[in-house]
C-alpha cells in the first residue's frame, strides 16, 4: 500500500551541489550582514563588565566610553548620537543637564536595579524619554546580603577577621569580641516592599520577632511573615536590629539622623542595603564612635567610592 505522503529525494550533481552550497552560504552571510546593519544603538556612560557587554552586543550596537566613565554632558551626548536608548547603572548620575543634552533619537533610559533616584525623572519626562528599572531581579540577592550583614555586624565578623589577619588580641575573649546573638531578637524592617518581605521570610528561620513600618501595612503581610506593623518611632525604640529597605526620596533622605540614632537602644544594630543617603553618615560615625549604638552593616554609602 502506498504511503499517503511520499518524500522524493533530490538528486544533485557535483555542479548543482556546489551551487546549492554557495547559495546557502551567500544567504547566511547576507542575513548576518543585514542583522549587523539593523542593530539598534544603545549608549552607556560607563564601560560595562565583559560578560554583560558581550550579551548586549549580541543584539545591539553598544557605544561605551574609552575611559571608565563619562560624566560630561556634551561628551556623552556625542557618544550617544543616533542611540535609541541609554543603558545606565545606579552609579550613573543622569541629571537634568545630561538628559537635556541627549540627542533626539533617545527614547528610553534603561536602568539596572530598582531605584531611579540617580535619574532626573522630571527632565526625562520633559524630553518625552521613558525610564525603566528592573524591580524584582535583585530581590533575593539583596535579602541574602541583608542577612549576611545582620550576622556579620551582630557577631563582629570584621573584628574577628582583623584578629585572624594580625594575630593581635587572639585569645582575649571579652563580651565585646563575642558580639551579640541573632536568634530570638527583634528585627525592625523599615520598608516592607519586595526586599523587606524577602528579608522577613529569611528572618523567620532565625526565630526573629519581626516588626515593621511601611506606608501600606496589611493583615496579609502580618500573617505571611508572623510580623506586626508599628509606627516608625516605636520601631526605632523597640528593635534590636533595624534594617532599611526604603527608596531614596526627599522624605527619606537622612531618615536616620542624630536624633533618631539617640533614640535607639545602646545595643542596636543598624543595617542599610537601600540607599546611602537614607542615613546621615556623619551622625552614624559619631554614634558608633561614642558607643551610642552597637554596630552597623552597610553595602551603600552617602558618597559612593569611585
Amino acid at each position: 500500500m502506498q504511503a499517503p505522503y511520499a518524500v522524493r529525494e533530490l538528486q544533485l550533481g557535483p555542479a548543482d551541489e556546489f551551487r546549492y552550497i554557495l547559495q546557502a552560504l551567500v544567504r547566511c552571510v547576507f542575513r548576518r550582514w543585514r542583522a549587523q546593519m539593523t542593530k539598534q544603538i544603545i549608549a552607556t556612560p560607563r564601560r560595562l563588565p565583559g560578560a554583560l557587554a558581550g550579551m548586549l552586543k549580541m543584539k545591539y550596537d553598544v557605544r561605551e566610553p574609552d575611559s571608565e566613565v563619562i560624566s560630561n554632558a556634551d561628551e556623552f551626548a556625542a557618544l550617544a548620537a543616533g542611540a535609541g536608548a541609554i543603558f545606565a547603572t545606579a552609579f550613573d548620575e543622569l541629571d537634568a543637564a545630561i538628559i537635556a543634552a541627549l540627542p533626539a533619537s533617545v527614547k528610553l533610559i534603561a536602568s539596572i536595579g530598582v531605584g531611579v533616584d540617580h535619574i532626573d525623572l522630571d527632565a526625562a519626562a520633559a524630553r518625552g524619554i521613558a525610564v525603566s528599572n528592573t524591580p524584582g531581579v535583585t530581590t533575593a540577592c539583596l535579602a541574602d546580603a541583608t542577612m549576611g550583614l545582620i550576622i556579620a555586624a551582630c557577631r563582629r565578623f570584621r573584628e574577628g577577621l582583623d584578629i585572624a589577619k594580625t594575630g593581635e588580641g587572639r585569645g582575649m575573649l571579652t563580651p565585646d569580641s563575642w558580639g551579640q546573638r541573632v536568634t530570638g531578637r527583634t528585627l525592625g524592617i523599615i520598608g516592607m516592599g519586595n526586599v523587606g518581605r524577602a528579608v522577613a521570610k529569611r528572618a523567620q528561620g532565625f526565630d526573629l520577632n519581626i516588626i515593621y513600618t511601611t506606608p501600606r501595612p496589611t493583615p496579609e503581610i502580618d500573617q505571611a511573615y508572623n510580623a506586626r506593623a508599628i509606627s516608625f518611632d516605636d520601631l526605632i525604640k523597640t528593635a534590636d536590629i533595624i534594617s532599611l529597605h526604603c527608596p531614596l526620596k526627599d522624605e527619606t533622605r537622612h531618615l536616620i539622623n542624630a536624633d533618631v540614632l539617640a533614640r535607639m537602644k545602646p545595643s542596636a544594630v543598624i543595617i542599610n542595603i537601600s540607599r546611602g543617603p537614607v542615613i546621615d553618615e556623619i551622625a552614624l560615625i559619631e554614634a558608633l564612635q561614642s558607643k551610642q549604638i552597637f554596630a552597623a552593616g552597610r553595602d551603600v554609602f552617602e558618597s559612593e567610592p569611585g
